[in-house]
Parts: C-alpha cells; structure tokens; sequence
C-alpha cells in the first residue's frame, strides 16, 4: 500500500516529466472548429472547480496552474463541490472518480442536471472501459485525464475547457440579448398593435363624445340606403341640434359645453335601442339611424329624447342649465330618395322648420308633400 509521503513523490515526479503522451481522448471534432479565442480580460472571469478527496492533488493543481488567468475553486468532496457551485458560478468542474460518499460519475450527473452549461472532465487514475461509458452517456464529460498527467496535458485540457466554457457563455450572453430584444420587439408590435387599434377606433368614433363620427355616418347611411334599395326594407333618419348652443359657449364656457355634449351623448345612448346607430354629425348636430324601423315608431324614440332634455337639466360646478332639441325625422318610405344625399338634406331641412316654429320640438315627413304637409310635435 502506498504512503501519502509516496504517492506525494510520484505527483511530483509526473510533474517534472520532459515529456509523455497526451492521455487517449475520445474522439470528437477538432477544437477549432468549436471555439475561438477569448482576450485575456475576458478569461479572468472564467471559474474552474477541481474536486479530489486527496488534499496533495488539490495543493498540486493548485500550485501548477498558479499562473493561470482564471480562477480556481477546490472541493475536497462531492458535497463540498455541490455547495460551491451553489455559491459560485462554475464554468467548468473537474472530478476525481473514486470518492467516498457521492462519487464523481454522481456529482457529474447532477452538475449536468442542474448547471448544464457547466463543462464537465473526468481527472482519475483508473479509466477503464466501464468508466468511460456511463461517464460519456450520463454525464456527457468533455474530457478524460488520467493520474499521473503531465503538466501540459493538464494546462492544455483545462484551457481548452474554459475556451469551450467562455464561448458557450458568450453564446448564451448573445441568445439573452437576441431574446430580449425579440421580446422588445414583440412588445413595440402590441403596442403598435394597439395604437392602430386605437387610431381605428378614432378614424370611426368621435373623440369628445365618444358616438360615432361623421365619417361612420356616411358609411353606415349609404349601407343603409342600399339595403333599402335592394331589399325593401324601410329605415328612419332623425337629425337633431341643441338649441341655443352658441349661447351655452358663450355664457359658461367650452369646457361647460364639451360637458353639455359628453352628458347629452350618454343619456341619449341610454335611450335609443341596440340596433339604432349614433353620430356626433358636426358641432352640436347628432344623427340617428334607426334600421328596420317606420317613421311612426322613430318619432317615438325622437319623443323620448325630446322629454330626456326637457327634464334633466346639466348641471356642472356653478353652472346650471337645461337645453332643449330640435330635430327633423324622415324614413326612406315616405321620401323614397334616389340617392342618400337627398335623406339628409330633407332631414336638414325639416330641423330648419323645427327651429322656425320656435324649437323644443320634432318635425317628421309623414308623406311625399311639401314641408306644408310636414307633422310638428312640440
């Protein structure tokens, strides 16, 4: 059996040996083809971890690779090494095989479960067939070196190890970076994704009221229309104006009659039913479109508003007013148009009778006779 004293003696004898044969390595790609060269400064950064339950093959390892530009942690078992690794990050790990407790085919294969960017050897005096095999396929070891090596065989493998740890590493950085600013990019896409949708959503939609603007007015007039047109279908039209609106500016304010818009916009959407649609037509002008539905049955909804603004005063603040409607109603059956221009224009006019005889009050066209034959409801 060998002493300590002994097996001291034949370390230092491998170390000072002019030359010896590399240790036989399984085969793989050449090297260069994997890595390139890092800069010194970036090696520095680099943390080798030697596991060995001798303490004269630590100090040995230790005191050779002194000059090495990376760092170098020694555990004296595999426990002791599975709590570095926890502390610290390791770039690459070298064990001893035969170790009591955890052996070090063990510790490889957790270091490969739980640091798996963590390049792995195999540093032992006994490398047999039946040791290399579940080393290669359970704990995919980068390299074997066997007891006794040479002092260069041991630089160069620990070198090309971290080489291989630091590209990995840089490649990983890279990945990180790529990753993050795919997920920038994805974040910009979403919030250009929803300002397209908020820029659709004001392309259609009053931005003060929050009804739908002039442009969707046009569109859903000449779908309307066309329906009519194709199918028969009757659908009514009633333009209304807020009387003496010039003076609610006047008196109290913009900002009082933004709030007069706003709060007539909200009670009428509460008055109106699902299928009938609500313009903000221009200024203190509004629209309503009333699909499927006959002049008779749209005066009443244009009643209903007439009564929501006779009885609910706007109150902001100080400021306390009540502001009456006029409207002219019209339906595609009593007017028959032949284009939808003509609806408005005919609705316009009767909102102009509607303010003649005094506001507060709608005019609907109940048949195809002039403006004489026109119903007023006030």
């Amino acid at each position: 059996m060998l002493t300590p004293a002994t097996r001291a003696g034949k370390w230092c004898n491998a170390f000072h040996a002019p030359e010896r044969k590399a240790s036989p390595q399984p085969p793989c790609r050449p090297f260069s083809l994997l890595i390139h060269p890092i800069d010194a400064g970036f090696m520095k950064t680099m943390n080798v971890l030697f596991v060995d339950d001798e303490n004269f093959a630590l100090h040995a390892i230790e005191r050779f690779l002194a000059k090495e530009p990376y760092s170098i942690f020694l555990a004296h078992s595999a426990q002791e090494a599975l709590e570095m690794l926890k502390n610290h990050s390791i770039d690459v790990i070298v064990s001893d095989m035969r170790m009591p407790g955890i052996d070090g085919l063990s510790l490889l294969v957790e270091v490969k479960k739980n640091y798996p960017d963590t390049i792995r050897l195999v540093l032992s005096a006994c490398i047999q067939t039946a040791q290399l095999l579940p080393c290669i396929n359970r704990g995919e070891v980068y390299r074997f070196i066997t007891k006794p090596f040479s002092p260069e065989e041991l630089k160069t493998s620990i070198r090309d190890a971290v080489q291989l740890a630091a590209s990995r590493r840089e490649e990983n950085s890279v990945n990180e970076s790529l990753l993050r600013k795919n997920n920038e990019l994805a974040r910009a896409l979403k919030d250009k994704e929803k300002t397209e949708e908020h820029l659709r959503a004001l392309s259609v939609v009053d931005e003060l009221t929050g009804v739908y603007n002039r442009r969707q007015f046009e569109v859903a007039l000449n779908h309307e229309f066309y329906q009519s047109e194709r199918y028969g279908a009757d659908f009514s039209f009633l333009m209304i104006d807020l009387d003496h609106f010039k003076t609610v500016n006047d008196t109290f304010g913009h900002a009082f009659g933004d709030f007069v818009l706003k709060t007539f916009s909200s009670r009428t959407n509460e008055i109106i039913r699902e299928t009938d649609l609500f313009f903000r037509y221009g200024g203190e002008e509004f629209a309503v479109l009333m699909p499927n539905t006959s002049i008779d049955d749209a005066m009443q909804l244009g009643n209903r508003i007439l009564e929501m603004c006779r009885l609910n005063p706007y109150d902001q603040g100080k400021h306390h007013h009540l502001c009456s409607v006029s409207m002219g109603l019209v339906s595609y059956a009593t007017l028959q148009p032949k284009m939808p221009e003509v609806i408005v224009t005919e609705a316009d006019r009767l909102l102009y009778l509607a303010k003649q005889n005094g506001r507060n009050q709608i005019v609907g066209l109940h048949s195809l006779s002039t403006s004489a034959e026109a119903a007023a409801i006030n």
